[in-house]
């Protein structure tokens, strides 16, 4: 068999491993302080990521971290947000490695998941620990394939780009891309004037820097474009018909994520045992796009197939969590609001068993379950619920979500006739959304548009 240009066998997945460069220096509140603030970051990951993690982020071995995921396009952005993680807390930094190769994935659990992919990942933060070097981007893409020296060349340039960066830059850097490349927001946040800001990002070289890592997460997106694209790989593998499915949902593009999502199915089953725990991304996965497509019964069969993998397996998993949820979401799509507060009750309460209610998986779910709370006219009921999520969310740290709450339940009051609380809510809402996004967002529009109607009818009754 020819060999492809990417060179991945069947075992395709996406380890990230590092550790804390210089940890025995931190002193012990230091270290606490650091653990903290990474495992708040490893929550959000573990989270957003929800869909492609085959192993949760954690602090592993004492003061090393790992997890592993199916989309290696995820990448750069999870070592981006671990980086700024540990830096806020004193400086601190870490080296990371990040590995495509084959594993042996048994469940979520980092301590039952073991293989090469783990051992060159650890050789390489070997490599980069005796390089020695003071930079606080100490990163290294091992992708095991012929472009290996097109990733490295990418690698160095970012550290070049960002060698002589000043404390100043790099937190005008990171404010910007925290806040989608919005200027005046950033110029808000940090309390600088926008010429300042501007300024700075040219010094820094930001439109390099960021095209650097852009270009390094499309091509390798385009890894798993050249398999599904029926160039054959060494071995076949679900994984790459998972991504592409994956990311054409993301977009949306429900027919086109239907066909690599089967695919992957159907690998997966010449791969995989009879009810291997991996199927049950791809259930949920299929049953997403079915959901999206308005396949309402090919839908649910897809949750089923994933409800019966893990009846063996411990409930208390944000994994079973996260298919009930799906259940929910199916339910309200079919207008069965009553069955989705049962299912979403039930996905939060298995949630809550697993983490604490300051995760931000905790703030989705009330989010969900409001919403048909809300559906069902049950609007008091959807506020308090609403209102959990407000609290489950930090402000300072995701003012687009705590926006989207507050607007959630300036609707409820403005679907109960209290025109007043609706308009209160409902321009704090829009403050935050115009402090922390462009003019043109379709949440300050949506919400510039509501406010207008708010007002409209609160004249009409005066």
């Amino acid at each position: 068999m020819r060999k492809s240009a990417t060179g991945r066998n069947k075992a395709m997945y996406c380890v990230v491993m590092g550790d804390i460069i210089n940890s025995r220096e931190l002193s012990d509140d230091t270290r606490q302080n650091v653990k903290r603030a990474a495992q708040a970051a490893f929550d959000i990951i573990n989270t957003k990521y929800m869909d492609s993690i085959m192993a949760n982020f954690g602090m592993v071995r004492g003061d090393a971290f790992e997890g592993v995921i199916l989309t290696q396009s995820y990448a750069p952005q999870i070592v981006q947000d671990i980086i700024k993680a540990f830096y806020s807390v004193e400086k601190t930094t870490v080296r990371i490695s990040v590995v495509l190769g084959e594993l042996t994935v048994t469940d979520g659990d980092r301590n039952k998941t073991d293989g090469p992919a783990f051992y060159r990942a650890l050789e390489r933060l070997d490599k980069i620990k005796k390089k020695n070097s003071s930079h606080w981007l100490q990163v290294h893409f091992d992708i095991g394939n012929l472009a290996q020296g097109l990733v490295d060349g990418q690698m160095a340039l970012l550290a070049a780009l960002t060698e002589g960066w000043t404390d100043k830059q790099r937190d005008i850097v990171w404010a910007m891309e925290s806040h989608d490349n919005y200027q005046k927001a950033v110029a808000r946040k940090l309390n600088v004037t926008a010429p300042v800001v501007n300024k700075q990002l040219k010094a820094a070289n930001y439109d390099a820097y960021r095209m650097v890592w852009d270009g390094l997460t499309e091509y390798l997106a385009k890894i798993d474009d050249y398999v599904v694209e029926n160039k054959p790989p060494i071995d076949k593998s679900y994984v790459p018909f998972f991504n592409v499915a994956l990311r054409k949902l993301k977009q949306l593009d429900f027919a086109g994520a239907l066909k690599p999502a089967k695919k992957a199915l159907s690998i997966a089953r010449q791969n995989l045992g009879s009810d291997d725990a991996q199927y049950i991304a791809i259930y949920n996965l299929l049953a997403e796009i079915y959901t999206g497509d308005k396949q309402y019964k090919n839908a649910e069969e897809s949750i089923c197939e994933a409800l019966r993998i893990q009846e063996p397996m411990p409930k208390a998993r944000l994994e079973y969590s996260k298919t009930l949820s799906e259940k929910a979401r199916l339910c309200r799509s079919m207008g069965n609001y009553e069955d989705a507060k049962k299912y979403g009750s039930e996905a939060l309460s298995m949630a809550r068993n697993v983490v604490d209610n300051e995760h931000p998986y905790i703030a989705e779910l009330y989010n969900n379950l409001a919403l048909s709370h809300h559906e069902l006219n049950e609007y008091e009921y959807a506020m308090e619920i609403y209102d959990k999520a407000l609290s489950a969310i930090d402000k300072d740290k995701d003012p687009i979500n705590y926006a989207i709450a507050l607007s959630n339940i300036a609707n409820c009051y403005y679907s109960l006739g209290d025109f007043s609380n609706a308009l209160s809510h409902k321009k704090k809402a829009l403050q935050l959304f115009e402090e922390n996004l462009p003019p043109n967002h379709w949440y300050i529009t949506s919400a510039q548009a509501t406010l207008l109607d708010i007002m409209s009818h609160q004249e009409a009754i005066q």
